[in-house]
């Protein structure tokens, strides 16, 4: 064990020295300082288990010393050696955790039974820590994957806690009656630090952060992290203790992840409590919370019920961006891919806020997009073959938990840059120009596309377009415009709200009549007849 002693007069400090027999109360170092701010600095590194300090001294006192320690280092049993007799001396030395307040000058005495109290008090709340501890490691080590399935089901399922009541009581000593606060850590996206460090290992990450959770909980009757078993939901805490310390608790957990891990994350959770039986509430409400996290602005790191707004905006889809990414993947031109990935993240500066719900609906869009590509050009996107079917995550979040659109945008340009020169390897360099050419035609149907003017744009003539177009898709490139014209017609006649003539001007028409020429040599219909068969319009 360690003692500090903190006064400005260095006789009182040797006096202190000179009255104890330390080994005999297991302090094996003495450390000293003349003031608050040199007490501050040895306790951050020596974290002494007994801190003795004077009131009167100069800088910080003896009080904001306290007040310090209490939150800093709150274990440590704290001794007042004052000269002053004062009581709001002494109700403020109680307030923030001391122990005595004695008086100078030092009575042996007094300063010995004060020192054996504080000793056996730590030594008592040191062995309640170690079987706590002890309690925490076993059920984390020997029946991790059992709890983890028996407490998703009860934050997960109404009524299941009935079910596990009696084996919830013995393990953690919960009873039905008692109030949780469900709080939610997600692992989804993960920084990329962390998968530099784990990999594809995430259950050795699971394990290491509901660990470093437990130990920090300190008792399974503060509450108990354990990891849900729907990846979806990262890591679940059941919290207990008082709730005037839960938000100190989650600080010092991601203290303990930034130091670990190089990195913190971000806690969701409703500040509502729910008994035992309505945890599944609790974790509704804390998904809930979860959904407002952005990852666009600087981190918060925590999100409650009070805290959480969602600030979505204007919603940006990749499908509006796509078919410009696709052009520029089977052009083979970086700088083509380039460009057309910076309009896409662009747009998402743009955004007010990022949330998981964007990125998981842009995840879902950049594999339908990969697949489009890689099957267009007769590549079958499972394939082994296939360097890029299985992507890395595709959202870089920084340490600070952001999404680094710097980063993303230099991620995705290399990327797309690499399927467009896979795609020039394994098919010929002609091929790959006349399905940008189609690309190009499904991304620009509307405007009024002449042949010559898509042609320059891939740098070869029109009659080289023509035939090869012909050649690749059974179809001569006139055809193909307007059946994609008439395929988007279709959709926009079963909205009311536009006119024929407006439905025309929207695909690429300009005279309605020739529009309709087209639809009905396409279709066998006029588009008003077209609309009546669909049961648009009443007959």
């Amino acid at each position: 064990m360690k003692a500090l002693i903190v006064d400005d007069e260095e006789d009182v400090r040797d006096s202190i020295r000179m009255l104890v027999d330390w080994e005999a109360y297991g302090i094996t170092d003495i450390l000293e300082a003349s003031n608050g701010g040199a007490a501050m600095e040895l306790i951050r590194e020596e974290r002494p288990e007994i801190v003795f300090t004077d009131m009167k001294m100069p800088g910080v006192d003896g009080l904001e010393l306290l007040q310090w320690i209490e939150g800093e280092c709150p274990g440590s049993k704290r001794i007042v050696i004052s000269g002053y007799d004062d009581y709001t001396y002494m109700r403020r030395t109680i307030k923030h955790g001391g122990l005595d307040y004695l008086l100078k000058p030092i009575n042996r005495g007094e300063l010995l039974d004060a020192l054996r109290n504080a000793v056996n008090s730590w030594r008592k709340e040191e062995e309640e820590r170690r079987l706590s501890l002890k309690k925490n490691v076993e059920i984390n080590q020997t029946m991790p994957a059992y709890w983890d399935k028996v407490l998703s089901s009860v934050v997960s399922q109404p009524g299941y806690f009935r079910s596990v009541a009696a084996e919830l009581s013995a393990a953690f000593e919960w009873s039905g009656e008692q109030e949780f606060q469900v709080v939610l850590l997600p692992m989804d996206p993960l920084p990329r630090i962390v998968l530099r460090k784990f990999g594809r290992n995430l259950d050795l990450l699971h394990f290491l952060m509901t660990n470093i959770c437990n130990e920090i909980l300190g008792s399974v009757r503060s509450g108990f992290a354990f990891k849900h078993t729907d990846p979806n939901h990262g890591i679940v805490l059941l919290y207990t203790g008082d709730l005037n310390e839960l938000d100190t608790k989650l600080v010092e957990m991601n203290d303990a992840f930034a130091r670990i891990l190089g990195t913190r994350f971000r806690f969701a959770y409703n500040r509502k409590t729910f008994v035992a039986e309505a945890m599944h509430l609790g974790f509704l409400q804390a998904m809930q919370a979860a959904r407002s996290i952005s990852f666009l602005q600087d981190a918060k790191w925590i999100y409650s019920g009070e805290t959480a707004s969602a600030q979505l905006g204007k919603r940006v889809v990749l499908a509006d961006y796509g078919s410009r990414i696709a052009v520029a993947v089977y052009s083979g031109d970086l700088n083509k891919i380039e460009h057309a990935v910076a309009q896409w993240i662009k747009a998402i500066e743009q955004m007010q806020g990022v949330t998981l719900e964007h990125l998981k609906y842009w995840q879902y869009e950049y594999e339908l997009l990969r697949d489009r590509i890689l099957r267009e050009a007769n590549m079958e996107p499972t394939s082994t073959e296939n360097p890029l079917f299985i992507s890395p995550s595709i959202f870089p979040i920084d340490s600070e938990g952001r999404l680094s659109l710097a980063d993303m945008h230099r991620e995705w340009t290399e990327t797309f840059g690499q399927m467009g020169n896979w795609l020039r390897k394994v098919r010929p360099k002609e091929n790959n120009v006349i399905y940008a050419v189609k690309q190009y035609i499904d991304a620009n149907y509307r405007e009024n596309l002449l042949l010559q003017e898509v042609a320059g744009q891939f740098f070869v003539s029109r009659e080289y377009v023509s035939r090869k177009f012909k050649q690749e898709f059974n179809e001569n490139i006139s055809d193909y415009l307007e059946r994609v014209r008439i395929e988007h017609a279709k959709a926009l006649l079963s909205n009311m709200q536009y006119s024929i003539s407006s439905v025309a001007e929207m695909v690429g028409y300009q005279d309605a009549r020739y529009f309709s020429k087209i639809f009905g040599k396409l279709t066998g219909m006029s588009p008003r007849e077209y609309r009546k068969k669909t049961g648009s319009a009443k007959a």
